[in-house]
């Protein structure tokens, strides 16, 4: 999935200066407020590979990841119908 997918989704940028997080380099990444307790949320800017980004849930197993703007409709529209 692309940035801009991910921005077209609705995910807010979260930009983390190296004097926040001293790790030696600035960083961001994007995060979506699904509902309480739930925020799905991106890769880090320098974990990003061909430009390609994914979300996940930091209480999900590691390997369980959204990597398409198509899986990221789908499973908010399944959430949206299951809570509403």
């Amino acid at each position: 999935m692309t940035e801009q997918q991910l921005i077209d989704l609705g995910f807010n940028k979260v930009e983390v200066k190296d004097s926040e997080s001293q790790n030696g380099y600035d960083y961001f990444f994007y995060t979506l407020d699904v509902f309480n307790n739930l925020t799905l949320m991106s890769v880090d800017s320098d974990q990003v590979k061909d430009g390609n980004w994914y979300v996940y849930n930091m209480d999900w197993p590691n390997q369980f990841k959204l990597q398409t703007k198509e899986e990221v409709d789908q499973f908010l529209q399944v959430v949206n119908h299951s809570f509403s």
